[in-house]
């Protein structure tokens, strides 16, 4: 029981930051350019910006645990 309440939980929690980030998506459509030290990007709309970041920081927090696992 509480093992499928928590699956419930994390599911919701998952799709409210996934449509949170689909309508900041939608709204910015201006277009931005990452500088990191000499290096620039082309300009990407910052909803695209914002969706690849997500997307990189979800990976890297299901992989984590795999990697510190002792």
């Amino acid at each position: 029981m509480m093992r499928t309440l928590s699956n419930v939980l994390i599911s919701v929690l998952i799709t409210a930051w996934f449509v949170t980030i689909a309508v900041i998506s939608i709204q910015n459509i201006t277009p931005v350019s990452l500088n990191f030290l000499t290096f620039s990007s082309v300009e990407i709309p910052f909803g695209v910006l914002l969706t690849f970041g997500v997307g990189v920081g979800l990976l890297i927090g299901a992989m984590l645990p795999l990697v510190t696992r002792r």
